[in-house]
């Protein structure tokens, strides 16, 4: 790599390809909760199935795309980028989200509403990460 600030999109790329494995994994699952209803259905419903696969699309490719403008902007701009630790603190705020989301469908506590299912310090974190980009 050119820059030094071009390793931060190092991190963005591997959660959004880990972020990709877990999309993939879950829609595997809920096809086969689909097909066999009975197969974890007291344990883990369709519904949230579907809730982690969906939100889990949406953050690999905010992480995927993250990441690409975090090692693009160093190379076409030829400096480095202004803060390499507000970008590792906009990950950490994503992925703590991602994570708080999924453990808050996985209690029940969700809002019920399509793509607006987390919770509202979720809703706030997402906010703040856009904002530190």
């Amino acid at each position: 790599m050119k820059y030094e600030s071009q390793k931060v999109a190092y991190w963005y790329i591997l959660a959004a390809m880990a972020l990709f494995g877990i999309q993939v994994l879950g829609g595997l699952l809920a096809g086969w909760v689909y097909v066999s209803p009975n197969f974890l259905a007291e344990i883990l419903p369709f519904n949230i199935i579907r809730m982690i696969h969906t939100n889990a699309l949406i953050v690999w490719l905010l992480l995927g795309f993250f990441g690409a403008a975090y090692f693009l902007v160093p190379e076409e701009s030829e400096r480095e980028i202004w803060s390499p630790k507000l970008a590792y603190l906009q990950l950490i705020i994503l992925v703590v989200g991602t994570l708080g989301a999924v453990g808050s469908y996985l209690m029940g506590i969700h809002g019920g509403r399509e793509f607006l299912e987390q919770p509202l310090w979720v809703k706030f974190g997402i906010l703040v990460a856009a904002l530190i980009f």
